[in-house]
This record gives C-alpha cells, structure tokens and sequence, in this order.
C-alpha cells in the first residue's frame, strides 16, 4: 500500500512540475511548388505569428526568412486546427539573400482553399490576381516528442513498474 502512495506521490509531482506558464509554440511549416522549396520555423502566441525564420530555394537562389514584415495587407493569423493554414491577407516575411534585403513574401490561401506565395521584388502591389504569384502547398512535417513529453512516459512506465514489484514479491509471499 505504501509502494501506491509513493507512486501516485511521484505522478502527481510529475504533473505538476508540467503545470507552468504557457509557452509560444513553434510550428515547422514545410514550402513547396513549381521552382520552390523550403520551410520555416513559426513562432505562435494563440493564433497569431509572432515571428519566423527558415530558407526558401526560389529558382536557385537561396533566401534566407527573417521575422515579420508588412507586405500584401497579411493579418499574420495561422491555423493549427483543422482547415487551411493561413487566410487570403496571409503571413508576411522579410527575405534576405547574402545579407542583403530582398524584399517580402507573402504566405496566403485562396478562398478555394489552395495556396500562393507573393514576392515583393516580383509582384510589388501584393495582388495574386492581377500579378504574379507561386502556386505553393503548405505542410506540417512529422515532429519528434520534447524531452519533456519522454521523461513522463518515462517516469508512467518507472511508477507502474514499482507498483508491479511490489505486488509481485506479495503474491510469491503468500504461495510460499
């Protein structure tokens, strides 16, 4: 009975030191298209993008993405849930490439549900349908679970195993 105590005492411990303050998330948006690829680490506080960097290969120069910009009226909103990513005003981003400024891109989602991505040095208005844009789809590449989430399956399995000890030298007690 003790060994229960200890065990349920060790759990509770466990929960509670998980039981912080709320953390911004990241999310790892994966970019691909016709002539485009890259992905990009996003920095969420409920549903808004607070920030983001990553590379982009657009032809073949490669861009570096870094933090946020103004660019194409985006409202930097971004969805985890069910449904698209983003909306039609998008996610902006300052681009940069040796260094050097390269303007902004534009993440955004077409009320059909597909996804564009608008560079600033191409289409310097931030209008998919009167300019030019990339046909882009937007993914979340598989993740690996945090430290923290393997040291309480950890701490599960060391809890039930101690339970299990100790019922197990009680039952051969009795039989012997």
């Amino acid at each position: 009975m003790r060994h229960l105590l200890y065990a349920g005492l060790l759990a509770s411990a466990g929960v509670l030191s998980g039981l912080g303050a709320a953390q911004a998330a990241v999310f790892d948006l994966s970019v691909t298209g016709a002539g485009i690829s890259g992905a990009i680490d996003l920095a969420l506080a409920g549903g808004d993008v607070t920030g983001g960097v990553g590379t982009l290969t657009i032809g073949t120069t490669v861009y570096t993405v870094s933090g946020l910009a103004t660019y194409a009226g985006d409202d930097q909103k971004f969805s985890t849930g069910g449904g698209a990513y983003v909306d039609f005003p998008g996610i902006s981003f300052a681009l940069w490439s040796g260094g050097t400024s390269e303007g902004s891109i534009n993440i955004f989602a077409f009320p059909s549900g597909s996804y564009g991505l608008l560079l600033s040095s191409q289409n310097a208005a931030g209008d998919p349908y009167g300019g030019a844009y990339y046909s882009v789809s937007l993914a979340d590449p598989p993740t690996v679970p945090e430290l923290s989430t393997w040291a309480m399956l950890g701490l599960g399995f060391a809890s039930l195993a101690v339970v299990a000890a100790s019922r197990r030298k009680t039952a051969i007690a009795l039989l012997g």
